[in-house]
């Protein structure tokens, strides 16, 4: 459940639930993930949450891969462990008393139930596992993996460095303890939270960890603890409340703690560059756009066309109206879809490949690809474009080239802490409604590339031919053929746009990122202001055809506007710029 779906959609959902029951529901979908290798690369499809390398560390002889781990209270029965460690965590801990259940209260806060006993599954996963327990005094303890344990105190408590307890390290757990030895965990950090951690770190070893569990809500919160002196941040309430997000944000946001790469040397030719091709992949396919757009607008039907199918474009316009409109539509409309994937192909290459933003690569590819494949869908009515052949083998060199050139090549710019706030509420919308136009996209591709490959017309287009099946049939093998290889065209090219905007918009969204709102924007405006204007000009205005491009414009304008504030639009005279955003 990624923040653009939890947050908007499930967490509601999830809220009007009994606690037992909404828990199950979630740690059983996180849990049924978390026990293959291909539920667990859904997870890290849906986010790319894997933690920066740079983030990992060493206490004794146990490597974290993150400062930022999972406190036990997101998962009491450890049912979801495997698909838990997925989500970017650095360490994983886990209660060995008696089970407890975890309750939400008023306030965001978690507070701890009643104990019953029940078996618990061994956790799943790679990430370190830290044991909470108590003892027989009712005391807890936190045992490291490799290491002595540590003991578990109220945060404030007064510190007592008198005995010998805290040698090793301590857990500062947030929230309150109360006489029967329940804990009310917070979402919010207190504000003096950050100067105990100092004390203590101050006052402990330099090898003696301090650990912090609970009272994570935003960001900037981590931040705060490790410029403290914190070892481990523990995160609960705060991702049951804030979102499974919170655990990659607040990794991002440590990064942006460090120095800022800068672009080794140029040693490389941009002949070499992934960027390079990504960019002259875009405008190629542009410039193709453009022409398919002016043939649309003109004559509809090319030389090779006229040749194939015996009759000119003047004659079909005089003989056959209504298909010359219709094929001036398809044409049209498949020529604003080029322009739109051509701009973001080329946004994609500058500011995503340029700067190995993850996933930005491997969008452009999968695009490209989808593609590539749609142009065997239209061999099966023996019609064999040259010309499209032609550009394709072109293009696919300028792909190939793309797969095997270097990545990156530009400094990799500061990532802005993100703080939960009205902006970043608003884009968790605009994000869903982006994704879900992505998958409409897809599910249009298909559709399209389905009905060319098999009965090339449905209802609507014959309503506006004012033909019947068997009067289609009569137009001929060729001319069908050629209509059909426009809507296997078509349809493939949707395809190709939907992976290119699915992927980027779930890998690549981040605060502070206007270059992906002018991709977005840029992606929809010709595909739509094409296939709107030409279904008005040549009166194909059937409702039933026209509320699919109706939709998908809402969802992508409605996206534009939801996020509009969070990414920071600059201004077009920004947009080829690379520069870090301000902090």
């Amino acid at each position: 459940m990624p923040d653009w779906f939890y947050r908007p959609v499930a967490q509601r959902a999830l809220f009007s639930l009994p606690d037992e029951a909404a828990r199950g529901v979630a740690l059983g979908v996180i849990g049924i993930l978390g026990k293959s290798a291909a539920g667990r690369s859904v997870i890290e499809f849906m986010g790319h949450m894997a933690p920066d390398p740079r983030l990992s560390f060493s206490i004794g002889g146990t490597r974290f891969a993150s400062p930022v781990g999972l406190g036990w209270r997101v998962d009491p029965e450890q049912r979801a462990t495997g698909g838990l460690s997925c989500f970017g965590i650095g360490c994983l801990e886990t209660y060995t008393g008696p089970h407890r259940t975890v309750r939400r209260t008023k306030g965001q806060t978690l507070t701890d139930g009643p104990p019953f006993n029940a078996g618990l599954i061994p956790p799943e996963g790679r990430n370190a596992t830290l044991q909470r327990h108590r003892d027989k005094g009712g005391k807890e303890w936190l045992r490291l993996p490799e290491g002595p344990n540590l003991p578990v105190i109220v945060w404030d408590r007064t510190m007592d460095l008198s005995g010998d307890e805290f040698r090793h390290g301590v857990v500062l757990q947030v929230g309150e303890l109360d006489a029967a030895q329940v804990w009310t965990v917070p979402t919010a950090m207190p504000g003096k939270l950050p100067e105990r951690v100092r004390a203590w770190r101050q006052t402990l070893s330099a090898g003696s960890p301090v650990i912090v569990s609970g009272g994570i809500g935003q960001p900037s919160d981590a931040v705060a603890l490790v410029a403290a002196g914190a070892t481990l941040l523990l995160i609960d309430a705060g991702l049951i409340y804030r979102g499974p997000g919170l655990v990659k944000r607040c990794n991002e946001a440590l990064l942006a703690q460090l120095p800022v790469m800068e672009a080794p040397p140029q040693t490389v030719s941009i002949f070499h560059r992934s960027w390079f091709w990504t960019i002259a992949l875009g405008v190629a396919l542009a410039a193709g756009g453009l022409a398919a757009l002016g043939l649309a607008l003109s004559r509809v039907l090319l030389p090779y066309d006229e040749h194939y199918i015996g009759l000119t474009s003047a004659a079909l316009k005089k003989t056959m109206p209504r298909l010359f409109a219709f094929m001036a539509h398809d044409r049209a409309t498949l020529a604003g879809v080029m322009l739109g994937l051509g701009w973001l192909y080329a946004c994609l290459g500058w500011h995503g490949v340029r700067a190995a933003r993850p996933g930005a690569k491997t969008a452009v590819i999968a695009s490209a690809l989808a593609g590539f494949a749609s142009f065997f869908a239209f061999f099966g009515f023996g019609y064999f474009d040259t010309l499209h052949a032609f550009v394709a083998v072109v293009l696919f060199q300028f792909t190939v080239q793309i797969m095997v050139a270097v990545e990156g090549g530009a400094s990799i710019s500061a990532v802005i802490p993100d703080d939960e706030d009205g902006r970043w509420r608003s884009a968790q919308w605009g994000q869903l409604l982006w994704v879900v136009h992505a998958v409409g996209l897809l599910f249009a591709g298909s559709l399209i590339l389905g009905i060319g490959m098999t009965s090339v017309f449905v209802s609507e287009d014959l309503g506006f031919l004012c033909m019947t099946t068997q009067q289609t049939l009569e137009l001929g093998e060729r001319m069908i053929g050629v209509v059909a290889h426009d809507r296997a065209s078509l349809g493939g090219m949707l395809l190709a746009s939907g992976v290119a905007m699915l992927l980027p918009v779930l890998w690549c969204f981040r605060r502070g990122e206007d270059w992906l709102w002018w991709a977005m924007a840029g992606l929809g405006f010709p595909a739509y202001a094409a296939a709107l204007g030409v279904h008005l000009k040549v009166g194909y205005t059937d409702w039933h055809h026209m509320v699919p491009a109706l939709l998908g414009v809402g969802l992508w304008l409605g996206g534009l506007i939801l996020t509009r504030s969070y990414l920071k639009k600059r201004g077009i005279g920004r947009l080829f710029t690379h520069e870090a955003p301000p902090n």
